[in-house]
This record gives structure tokens, C-alpha cells and sequence, in this order.
């Protein structure tokens, strides 16, 4: 089962290279000869937009599999592990990229992206131009992203707890009764009985709920900020810090697994 879990998500980093590469390229053709229309940029937003919806179905089937696995990949290295929520990135981090990218350093930031293709933009253009209307819509945006995260953490931590109560800590109580009448019904620990089998199911159907959940929001933040708020330049100059910055966490990971030891 591992090694399909780990082919969906070696595939979803090839389509982030490529799809980077597209970005990166509308990027530095932007103050050329070979400027894209809208019309073109839109497009390519779309095209990422699909590639995360089609990624994330795929996802879906996993997970309805074997939900815990996605709160500790063993495909993802330590460093990724540890910035997970809920078996991927939070939803908000989309939008505090944008509070990023809107500072003081988003000049020096494109520099480095495109090679100063957009050192001489004009301030009403890009990321650095949102609007007045567009913070408010990516405020409220904040907001609502932020009480949904809550709630979902907030039913991970009593999911959590309830490790302490039905059903599982009954079952434990009953093979200690078990063990100190010198019973041979069953073992502490023992996962090959029907009960165990059905209260760790129980368990593992409702961390996958969450972690569906979990992806619901992701992928709803994505849309409403690149569709509904950005125009299309500044949607792919969003997309193209975000999958940069994700490929460049996992290989910078990779990298500090292999240097401890970890890792192939």
C-alpha cells in the first residue's frame, strides 16, 4: 500500500516542477515581446487549479484507505512532517503569502523568481498593487479560513483525547480482567479480534473524515483566492511562490534527512 502512496506523491511533485516551469516562464515574459494576454494567464491558473482538484481525488481514495497515514507520511521527510496540518499544508498559508509577498520585499523577491523581469513594474500591477476591495475580500477570506482551521483542529484534539475513553480503553480494561483471571481470551495489544479490528476502524474512518475535510479547505481557499480575488497576473505570481516554496522545503528536507543518517 506504501508504495502507492508514495508514487501519488512523487507524481504530484513532477507536476509541480513542470507547472513551476510554465509559471516561471509567463513570468519573465511579461515585460517582453511575448507578453501573455489575460486571457493566456488565466488559462494557466486554471491549469494548475485542475492539476490540485485531480491531485486531490487521487488523494482521496488513499485516504479513505488509511487515513492515519496522512498525519505522519512516511513519503514526506521529517522536516515536512513536522510543518504538516492534518496531512498537508494549512489553508491560511496561502494567504499569509500573500501578506508576504505584498511587503516591503516583494521587489527583491521577484528579482530572485524572475531575473528582475518585473524590477521596473509598475506599483499597480502585481501582488504589490492589490486593491483596496481586494484586502477586504482577502481579509474576510482570512478570517473565515482561520475559523474553519479551528474547528477542524479542535475535532482532531478531541478525536485525540477520546484515545482515553470508548472504545478503546474498555477494551484494554477488559484484558487486564482477562489477564489477572489467567484467561486465554486475548492479549493487551492484540489487533486480530473483531473488537479491536472495529474500534481502531472507528478511529481510522474518522481521521480520514478529517483529513478530507482538510483537503475540502485547502482546495476551497485556493479557489476563492486565485479565481474569485486575484486578477490573473498576480494568481500566478502567487501560484509560482507557492510551489516553489514547497519544492524547495522538500528538497532542503530531503537533503537534512540524508545528511543525519535518514533517508534514502
Amino acid at each position: 500500500m506504501e508504495g502507492r502512496f508514495l508514487a501519488c506523491y512523487e507524481e504530484w511533485l513532477q507536476i509541480q516542477r513542470a507547472d513551476l516551469n510554465e509559471l516561471l516562464q509567463a513570468i519573465s515574459s511579461q515585460n517582453g515581446s511575448r507578453a501573455r494576454s489575460e486571457m493566456e494567464l488565466r488559462e494557466l491558473v486554471e491549469k494548475s487549479m485542475r492539476h490540485y482538484e485531480e491531485y486531490y481525488e487521487r488523494r482521496r481514495n488513499l485516504v479513505q484507505e488509511d487515513g492515519p497515514a496522512f498525519f505522519a507520511p512516511p513519503w514526506c521527510n521529517s522536516f515536512e512532517k513536522s510543518i504538516l496540518w492534518v496531512g498537508g499544508c494549512r489553508p491560511s498559508m496561502f494567504i499569509r503569502l500573500i501578506y508576504s509577498l505584498s511587503s516591503a520585499g516583494l521587489e527583491a523577491h521577484l528579482d530572485n523568481l524572475a531575473g528582475r523581469a518585473f524590477a521596473s513594474a509598475s506599483n499597480s500591477e502585481g501582488l504589490v498593487g492589490l486593491s483596496a476591495p481586494q484586502l477586504v475580500l482577502v481579509n474576510e477570506l482570512h478570517r473565515s479560513t482561520l475559523l474553519e482551521e479551528n474547528r477542524i483542529t479542535s475535532q482532531v484534539a478531541t478525536l485525540q483525547e477520546n484515545v482515553a475513553d470508548r472504545p478503546l480503553l474498555p477494551i484494554v480494561k477488559e484484558r487486564q480482567r482477562w489477564r489477572r483471571s489467567d484467561t486465554s481470551r486475548g492479549e493487551i495489544g492484540d489487533g486480530g479480534d473483531a473488537e479491536v479490528v472495529a474500534a481502531m476502524g472507528s478511529y481510522t474512518a474518522a481521521m480520514s473524515g478529517l483529513v478530507e475535510a482538510a483537503d475540502r479547505l485547502r482546495l476551497e481557499t485556493a479557489r476563492t483566492l486565485l479565481s474569485d480575488i486575484l486578477r490573473p497576473k498576480q494568481a500566478v505570481e502567487l501560484l509560482a511562490t507557492g510551489k516553489q516554496l514547497h519544492l524547495s522545503v522538500h528538497e532542503w528536507g530531503h537533503q537534512r534527512d540524508l545528511s543525519r543518517g535518514h533517508g534514502v
